[in-house]
């Protein structure tokens, strides 16, 4: 949707004037990841490497291995993302957020249907990731705030309005 007002900055770039390069400064989670089911991690990954244009220092294999290595994936690289588990297949949606080294990475609702032993890894893995690699993570959930105790800024909405920070 275009804006109506206002304007976006993303890592100093405007979203009008160069959406392209902007948007690369995003990665993206929805609820639901967007898995092909049939493919493998690496095939998957591979896929959205292309897709996305990146264009990091290394090559697409290094940049690909230290994405699994960061989000805990190496050991089921070669498997069928079907077969995985609701916890790695999130995971795997992190893993191609991440693809193309973002400053910004958008969630929602990361943990929807994750076991508790699955949510405190992607909460580690998710904090790390944050501290070590300087990204700004922006997670969407509803109303389980003690998942939010490591942010540095939790901010409640209602109806796109900010009630309480």
């Amino acid at each position: 949707l275009s804006a109506s007002s206002g304007e976006i900055r993303i890592n100093g770039m405007d979203m009008v004037e160069n959406p392209m390069e902007a948007k690369k400064c995003i990665g993206y989670l929805p609820e639901i990841p967007p898995l092909y089911m049939d493919m493998t991690v690496d095939e998957y990954l591979r896929f959205m490497y292309r897709l996305k244009k990146v264009s990091c220092g290394g090559t697409r294999e290094e940049h690909i291995t230290g994405i699994c290595q960061q989000v805990r994936i190496t050991e089921v690289r070669k498997r069928l993302i079907r077969n995985l588990s609701k916890g790695y297949k999130q995971r795997v949606g992190i893993a191609q957020a991440m693809i193309g080294d973002p400053k910004l990475l958008i969630l929602d609702e990361p943990t929807t249907g994750v076991d508790a032993r699955s949510t405190k890894i992607l909460y580690d893995m998710l904090y790390e990731i944050n501290t070590k690699y300087n990204t700004t993570i922006f997670m969407i959930t509803h109303g389980r705030l003690q998942e939010c105790k490591g942010c540095d800024r939790i901010l409640r909405m209602d109806e796109g309005r900010i009630v309480e920070e």
